[in-house]
C-alpha cells in the first residue's frame, strides 16, 4: 500500500493532468468550431443567390401613324383597339392599323385632357374623356354601342386628370380621377376627384361599396394613371407625385391614401403607405401584370419598369427597357406579347424568363 503523501501526490498529478487533458480538448473544440463557423459563413458568402429575371425581346414597332396614343385593351383574337388624345378610338386588325375609327368623341384636349382611358369587355367599350361645359371642364365615362353615358361631370383639369379605365375580375368598372388642380376634394368621401371609383358595367353603384350609393372606391389620391389587376384579384395602381415620390399603391377597399395630408412614406395609421416610391420623379404611367411582375411606363423617363411582387410587397426591381420618348401604356395580352405606347406608335415585345 502506498504511503498517504504519494497517493495525494498521485492523485494530484491525476487532476492536474485531467485538467490539462481538458483544456487541450476545450482548445481543439474551440479550433474547429472556429474552422466550420468559417467555413461555413465563407460557403454562404459564396453561394450565389439566383433571383429571377425578366427581360423584354424582340422589341418592335408595330404600329406607325398614330396621334398621341394613351390607352390599349384587347377587343379580341384579332383585334387592339387603343385611345388617341385628339378624341379617335382607332382598331388594329390583324396587326393592320384600320383607315376608319370604331368611334370619335367631342373632346378638350391639351396637357392631360383629351379621349383617355378604355377598356373592353364581350365586345362592348368603355372609354373616359374630357369635355367643356360652358367655362368649366370636366371628365365623363361612356360605353358603346349603343353609347351611354355611365358617370359624368367628373371634375376636370390641365393637370392632375386621371382617366384610367380597368375592368376588374369581379366584373366591374375601376375609375381613377386626378384632384383636378384642387387638392382638398381627394379627402371629401362626396367628390369624385383623387379617388378610385367602382361602377357597374350599367353605370350603377355596386351595393357593396364601402359608400353606400357612391362610386368612392379609395380616397386621397393625387393623380393616378396606372391601374392593374394579379391573379389573386389585387388591384395596384401607379399615382403621381410633386417634385417627389411617385407612388405604388396596392387599394384596398374604402382606405385613404393620404393626400393632400401626407405623400410617401407615413407614421400615421389612418393612411395607408404605398409599397415603393420613386424620388426623383419618373411619372409613371399605365400598368399590367405579367405573372407576378408588377409592369409600367414612366412618362419622364421612357422606361419600362418591372416590380416583383410577393406577399402584397416589392421584392425586386427592374429597368426592363429604355425608349427615346414617354410610355403611355403598358399591356400584356392573350396572344403572349406585351404592347406599349409612345407618341410615335405602338411596340411589342416578348418576355423571356432567367434564373
Amino acid at each position: 500500500m502506498l504511503p498517504y503523501g504519494i497517493l495525494f501526490a498521485l492523485n494530484k498529478k491525476t487532476i492536474t493532468y485531467q485538467k490539462l487533458k481538458k483544456s487541450v480538448i476545450d482548445k481543439k473544440m474551440k479550433h474547429y468550431c472556429s474552422f466550420f463557423l468559417n467555413f461555413f459563413t465563407v460557403l454562404l458568402i459564396c453561394t450565389p443567390v439566383y433571383a429571377e429575371e425578366i427581360k423584354l425581346l424582340r422589341i418592335e414597332k408595330f404600329v406607325d401613324g398614330v396621334d398621341f396614343p394613351v390607352a390599349l385593351c384587347y377587343y379580341d383574337k384579332d383585334t387592339i383597339l387603343f385611345t388617341e388624345k385628339s378624341g379617335s378610338v382607332k382598331v388594329v386588325k390583324n396587326g393592320k392599323l384600320q383607315a376608319e375609327p370604331l368611334n370619335r368623341f367631342d373632346v378638350t384636349t391639351g396637357f392631360e385632357r383629351g379621349l383617355l382611358g378604355i377598356a373592353c369587355k364581350d365586345k362592348k367599350v368603355y372609354v373616359y374623356y374630357t369635355y367643356r361645359d360652358i367655362f368649366r371642364t370636366y371628365n365623363r365615362v361612356v360605353s358603346f354601342h349603343p353609347e351611354k353615358i355611365l358617370l359624368d361631370k367628373i371634375p376636370g383639369a390641365v393637370i392632375h386628370n386621371g382617366g384610367i379605365l380597368t375592368i376588374g375580375p369581379d366584373g366591374k368598372l375601376y375609375i381613377s380621377t386626378g384632384d383636378a388642380r384642387d387638392k382638398e376634394r381627394a379627402q371629401d368621401i362626396h367628390s369624385p376627384s383623387g379617388k378610385v371609383l367602382r361602377i357597374n358595367l350599367d353605370g350603377t353603384v355596386p351595393d357593396d361599396n364601402p359608400y353606400k350609393g357612391s362610386p368612392v372606391w379609395s380616397i386621397g389620391h393625387r393623380n393616378v394613371f396606372g391601374t392593374a389587376f394579379d391573379e389573386k384579384g389585387d388591384l395596384y395602381i401607379t399615382e403621381n407625385g410633386t417634385d417627389r415620390d411617385d407612388e405604388i399603391n396596392l387599394i384596398k377597399k374604402g382606405k385613404n391614401y393620404g393626400w393632400p395630408l401626407v405623400l410617401g412614406f407615413s407614421d400615421d395609421k389612418k393612411f395607408e403607405n404605398p409599397i415603393k416610391t420613386f424620388t426623383p420623379n419618373i411619372a409613371p404611367t399605365n400598368a399590367t401584370f405579367f405573372d407576378d411582375w408588377f409592369v409600367f411606363g414612366a412618362w419622364n423617363t421612357g422606361e419600362i419598369i418591372g416590380l416583383k411582387i410577393k406577399d402584397k410587397k416589392v421584392i425586386e426591381e427592374r429597368v426592363l427597357y429604355r425608349h427615346k420618348s414617354g410610355i403611355t401604356d403598358v399591356k400584356f395580352f392573350p396572344d403572349g406579347y406585351l404592347y406599349f405606347l409612345s407618341r410615335d406608335g405602338i411596340y411589342r415585345a416578348t418576355f423571356q424568363r432567367e434564373n
